[in-house]
């Protein structure tokens, strides 16, 4: 398969928030980006066991399971975001609390493997979507939480925000499971 390079955004394409995360992606080759991620995701969750998947390194912090299902919903909005951009959406799409989500998404309550099944299932969703982009698509321009966002930097922000988390799980959580 061919890879498709998107360019980096520019720093107008997004809110200063999400300069960390665009800096994390080091690849151009978004599509190659997520399946890779993906594929390393799947690989240190198949080793937890359900008791491990409930582990807080802290009292306040997430479980194991709290913080992929953050990934998951997370995942989840910012890629619509990024449908509604590219189809023309005029309207700031809304912006959302992780926190609330967590709390409200009970993912404690889950089994490691139902929630390892739905982050597969919507990382191929996002795949399949930016990989059906056209390049005029990529540079569209909308808004998001009353903030100018483009979808080649939500393209960039998904795999971010994931490298982020894949850093805090291994540093913080899988050195002590």
């Amino acid at each position: 398969m061919t890879w498709l390079e998107i360019e980096p955004p520019a720093g107008d394409e997004f809110g200063s928030y999400y300069q960390g995360y665009i800096d994390l992606v080091k690849n151009k080759q978004l599509s190659l980006i997520l399946r890779q991620q993906r594929a390393q995701m799947l690989e240190l969750l198949e080793g937890l066991t359900e008791e491990q998947s409930d582990y807080r390194y802290a009292p306040e912090k997430w479980s194991i399971k709290e913080m992929l299902g953050h990934l998951i919903d997370t995942e989840r909005v910012f890629v619509y975001r990024a449908m509604s951009i590219a189809r023309g959406e005029k309207q700031s799409l809304p912006g959302f609390d992780q926190d609330d989500y967590v709390k409200t998404g009970k993912f404690d309550q889950r089994s490691l493997e139902s929630l390892r099944k739905e982050y597969e299932t919507v990382r191929n969703a996002s795949i399949a979507f930016f990989e059906s982009l056209d390049p005029k698509s990529w540079l569209e321009i909308g808004m998001a939480n009353d903030v100018g966002v483009s979808v080649r930097a939500i393209g960039y922000i998904v795999p971010g925000h994931e490298a982020h988390h894949l850093t805090v799980l291994r540093e913080r959580y899988l050195n002590e499971v």
